[in-house]
């Protein structure tokens, strides 16, 4: 399929590489893990002039150094800017005795600030002026719009463009024949034809029954989710060892990557003892010579699956990765997303999916010193982050001499331990390259030591001094909090902001903004209004840290407005008692929990439970999603109450997860005092299907026509290739997940419901007036008709109502005799679990 003409749009649809990165950047919120740096450490008399001239001829002329990635009706796009004016700031450090050490950590601290990816450019430089005649140019890209290919472009079109301005004479760069954007749209289209299915089949059976996760010996436990912190150490290979590798590819007729990395599988097998070994390797992704000269996020990943078990010789194994390698190369059309997707792995954030290690051979970025009339090195500034557990990367550079650069997590590993890895590697390749025959068993190598494997901790850890209740529900300021005085003025503007949005004139400093009315629409006006006033960025929820005025000064006064939210969030704290929890859904509207809190009895305690990240609301929850929300909340509700009885609650798919966390809690023996429901149905078997239909597809047909036109074409375009490219897939959409298979089997468990509902229901349900909860729990459903809307349920005045029964529900809870309220130590009561929402299916709707 040929590369498209170049449309000329502003926007284009984000590649499949670019959603998954900001996915993950909405994920785990905004990180300096995946910036890309670039250094230059310059020799001579520079212009700075004309090397910022060189820059902006570069950003004019690729797209992506003026991309954004923004959210259109629910579609990632590229949005770009048609200009962008180039600054180089430029930080003297001349003046400084040892300028070397403070310029270098000003360098990774630049490295280390993210990107918001929602505001172009995702490209930065600044100039560090070290002596007169000695500078280093830093450029910072996130990965979302360059690679290591694009690395190379930059610096040499860098050199081009300085050299020529240098001369006065007129760059000679080639026009682009396309920009990222268009390859992007050819991607899409890519991935849906007959060829790429044939290597999605490929993918599927090589990677079948492959083991989740390789275990090399460690300092520290894995932690329950990846933490991104690392760490980066470059050793030099010895002359003499990397050219006997290089000689023994050349005798056997294998490329150097295919020998270095057979010596690397070596290494991790005898780590690990684990010979099923997958390890993944970056490839360029430029499969038409249009993209060759671009700058943007092209490389994709392949995973390299090899059997080193029956202690195979060397030179065995060296064929079976060069088999292995040419059977990957042969089907890497298919985007690594797409492998994923049809592998559904079952996820775990404590590790990246299908591979934990990579492996890569590079050359420097700077393939000659020659730059107008200084002379150029690289400069290399080491991050603080590591988004696998290991990464290797042999790199060569332009003078002949090979590097060996490891990121690895600090989380798991030490220096000391990377030392050893690079020793042991040296040495592998040392005996391989003197005896290729060599069984990979009886290679020498000192004895690997093993940390002894613990438990993981939780990130959420409890701490109780970390925070304190400041006299009111739900208000969490940090201790230091109180010595730092607040401005009059930052009260002042919150105070109109408030009056404003809440339409109240009399408004205290320490008025609960929840008491005077607040919900979900109105928290978002006021930190909406507080941005555009301020230039601060608020997320939605701090309304929830701090609900008052006083206190969201002080959050904002010590800028800790961003600080990422614990899954388990305080609405109302007290001292004892069993507390209610209030399940909700990643990226769902979680304010009206807050007022309902506020509504609880004055002993009650009450937490949201919400995991991060933008949620799912263009598919129904697969299987390992459910699971894996539901084992982190469960760990989040462990670190406020180890034991049950628990008490739940949910709304919409808040309900889904939160049936999820029973049967898992039920299974090992907790209780689950209550699940309250509000107004939520079990859906299968609970319509009358053909009038059902009709509303859904009515639905839809309102949002399409709300569309722009050119938006319009381009979903009925991507309807007819799902339809065209589905023969007979198994994968479900929102019509076909309501309505189960026959070997479908509802999950039962015990907790009671308390059901709140609207007394009337949209037509197309049958008339269940416990709206399929009772085939559900065995523990029975307590029905409480609320004559409100679904959505004016944690409104007033109808949350002050939910808010009293499920007080009184909880006093009864508390006021149990101790021993029906412990869990007996040593038992086991083993739940019907079935199949339970895991077919795939969302059995739950608004």
């Amino acid at each position: 399929m040929a590369v498209p003409s170049p449309t000329g749009l502003e926007t284009y649809p984000a590649s499949l590489s670019q959603r998954r990165l900001w996915f993950l950047d909405q994920l785990r919120a905004s990180s300096a893990a995946y910036n890309v740096p670039v250094g230059l450490w310059l020799y001579g008399p520079l212009d700075v002039g004309l090397l910022e001239r060189s820059l902006q001829v570069i950003v004019s002329r690729h797209d992506t150094l003026r991309t954004s990635l923004v959210l259109e009706r629910g579609e990632l796009m590229q949005r770009i800017l048609p200009s962008h004016t180039v600054s180089l700031p430029v930080t003297d450090f001349a003046h400084l005795h040892e300028p070397y050490p403070p310029a270098y950590e000003f360098a990774k601290r630049d490295v280390g600030t993210a990107f918001d990816l929602g505001k172009a450019p995702l490209f930065r430089s600044h100039l560090l002026r070290i002596k007169p005649d000695e500078h280093v140019l830093l450029c910072t890209m996130h990965h979302t719009i360059t690679d290591a290919w694009s690395m190379r472009v930059f610096t040499r079109e860098l050199a081009v463009l300085y050299e020529a301005l240098t001369n006065g004479v007129t760059p000679d760069l080639p026009e682009l024949a396309i920009q990222y954007g268009d390859y992007s749209v050819w991607q899409h289209r890519l991935v849906e034809t007959e060829s790429a299915q044939r290597q999605l089949s490929y993918w599927k059976e090589r990677l079948a029954g492959s083991p989740p996760v390789l275990e090399l010996p460690s300092e520290h436990p894995r932690p329950a989710e990846q933490t991104f912190e690392g760490a980066t150490w470059t050793f030099t290979l010895p002359a003499q060892v990397i050219s006997a590798a290089l000689s023994l590819a050349k005798q056997h007729q294998v490329t150097p990557f295919m020998l270095l990395l057979a010596a690397f599988k070596t290494l991790l097998y005898r780590y690990s003892g684990q010979p099923d070994v997958l390890v993944g390797v970056p490839v360029a992704g430029r499969t038409q010579v249009e993209t060759e000269p671009l700058i943007g996020f092209f490389v994709d990943t392949l995973v390299l699956r090899d059997d080193l078990s029956g202690n195979p010789r060397f030179l065995d194994l060296l064929a079976q990765v060069r088999e292995t390698t040419l059977g990957a190369l042969a089907n890497a059309e298919v985007p690594f997303e797409r492998v994923v997707e049809a592998l559904r792995p079952e996820r775990n954030l404590s590790y990246n999916p299908v591979f934990q290690v990579m492996f890569s051979v590079i050359q420097s970025a700077i393939r000659s010193h020659a730059f107008g009339n200084v002379v150029a090195y690289p400069y290399v500034v080491n991050t603080n982050s590591s988004i696998l557990d290991l990464f290797a990367t042999f790199i060569e550079d332009s003078d002949g001499k090979w590097w060996l650069q490891f990121d690895f997590s600090t989380a798991l590993f030490s220096v000391e331990r990377i030392s050893q890895i690079f020793e042991n590697y040296t040495e592998i390749l040392r005996q391989v390259t003197v005896d290729p025959e060599i069984q990979i068993d009886d290679l020498r190598l000192p004895a690997v030591s093993r940390a002894i494997p613990r438990l993981p901790v939780s990130p959420h850890k409890k701490d109780p001094g970390r925070h304190r209740r400041d006299g009111l529900s739900g208000s969490l300021v940090k201790p230091e909090a109180r010595a730092v005085p607040v401005a009059a003025s930052e009260q002042a503007l919150l105070l109109e902001i408030w009056k404003a949005a809440l339409g109240v004139e009399k408004i205290g400093v320490r008025d609960n903004f929840f008491d005077l009315g607040g919900h979900s629409l109105l928290a978002a006006r006021v930190t909406s209004q507080i941005q555009e006033a301020t230039g601060r960025a608020l997320p939605v929820s701090a309304i929830f840290r701090a609900p008052t005025i006083e206190t969201l000064a002080i959050l904002l006064r010590n800028n800790t407005v961003s600080e990422p939210d614990p899954i388990a969030m305080p609405l109302r704290q007290n001292a004892a008692g069993v507390p209610l929890f209030a399940v909700v859904a990643p990226g769902a509207d979680s304010l009206g929990y807050a007022l309902l809190a506020r509504h609880l009895g004055e002993r009650d305690s009450a937490y949201k439970l919400q995991g991060p990240g933008p949620g799912i609301w263009d598919r129904p929850f697969r299987k390992d999603e459910l699971r894996t929300l539901a084992q982190q909340y469960i760990s989040a509700m462990r670190e406020v109450q180890p034991h049950g009885p628990y008490c739940m609650g949910g709304m919409c798919d808040g309900v889904l997860i939160a049936q999820e966390m029973i049967l898992q809690l039920e299974s090992a023996g907790e209780e689950v005092a209550f699940f309250a429901i509000l107004d939520t149905w079990v859906l299968e078997n609970s319509q009358i299907r053909a009038l059902w239909a009709i509303n859904y597809y009515l639905e839809r047909l309102r949002t399409f026509r709300q569309l722009p036109l050119r938006q319009r074409m381009h979903k009925i375009e991507r309807t007819f290739r799902t339809l065209a490219g589905r023969n007979g897939s198994t994968d479900l959409g929102w019509p076909q997940a309501y309505w189960p298979n026959q070997d479908f089997e509802a999950p039962r468990f015990r907790a009671p419901v308390i059901l709140f509902k609207r007394p009337r229901q949209p037509y197309y349900y049958v008339r269940d007036p416990e709206m399929g909860w009772g085939a559900r729990s065995s523990g029975g459903v307590e029905i409480h008709e609320m004559r409100c809307g679904h959505y004016e349920l944690l409104r007033q005045p109808h949350v002050s109502i939910i808010g009293e029964k499920l007080s009184a529900r909880l006093r009864e809870i508390n006021q149990r005799p101790m021993q029906q309220t412990l869990r007996v130590p040593g038992t086991t009561i083993r739940g019907q679990m079935g199949d339970g929402l895991s077919a795939e299916l969302p059995q739950f709707s608004v």
